[in-house]
């Protein structure tokens, strides 16, 4: 891969009945082995997910979801037991904008350098907590929570995770920039927790990036997520 190219990430979204929680377990294993082993997978990541809350407790282990970044135009046909097997269904097609940090000590996205978008965006946070400071993070975290499912322009919103407690993240979806950058910077819960964030001492690794959303189709706890273009 030369550095002119920007790999394109994608972001499946899945929700399995629940007599399958157990088949799925199994299924993400195998295929985040399968995903890394390929030539033309840059990163890829199962996912567990949590609701809005953010919170381990509010875990939703019925929802799945495997975020890869591709190094050639994406294989779409790689995800054929959880297409088979899921009662709902999202792929979003994305483009890296901007990011910032590592994840598992490597840096998995490419920015697209100089690109201008104004349309949706997605945004995925995620880090890995220092044991100590779990409790405390997590109760800093419930009243962004509950400011974020108020946020105007944030079409939908969920927790993901690779291990439970230590390993968290989530992942956002805006209808602007604009849209994001008010909440993160004139939400008071969130304003704090950003200040407060480098003396706590919270995370052993963190990572913030934003997508722009190219294009999406199906439906993410009910509420289907389409493309700008046909909305």
């Amino acid at each position: 891969m030369t550095a002119a190219v920007t790999p394109m990430v994608t972001l499946h979204v899945w929700r399995v009945p629940a007599r399958d929680v157990a088949a799925a377990v199994a299924a993400g294993r195998l295929a985040g082995r399968r995903l890394r082993r390929r030539s033309d997978v840059r990163f890829a990541k199962v996912l567990g997910t949590a609701s809005a809350r953010f919170v381990p407790w509010a875990a939703t282990p019925r929802r799945w979801a495997i975020l890869t970044c591709w190094t050639a135009s994406p294989d779409l046909t790689s995800f054929g037991w959880w297409d088979e097997h899921c009662d709902e269904r999202a792929v979003l097609s994305l483009r890296t904008l901007s990011v910032r940090g590592t994840w598992d000590g490597c840096a998995p996205f490419v920015a697209d350098a100089g690109a201008r978008w104004d349309g949706r965006i997605v945004v995925l946070t995620r880090a890995t907590l220092r044991p100590l400071a779990a409790v405390a993070f997590y109760r800093a975290v419930s009243p962004v929570a509950r400011e974020l499912r108020a946020a105007a322009g944030c079409r939908t919103a969920f927790g993901v995770g690779e291990a439970p407690l230590l390993r968290q993240g989530t992942i956002s979806i805006w209808d602007s920039a604009d849209a994001m950058s008010d909440f993160a910077y004139r939400s008071p819960q969130h304003r704090r927790v950003v200040d407060v964030t480098p003396s706590r001492g919270w995370y052993r690794e963190e990572l913030f990036a934003r997508f722009a959303l190219l294009h999406t189709e199906g439906v993410v706890d009910g509420t289907p997520l389409v493309s700008a273009e046909a909305a």
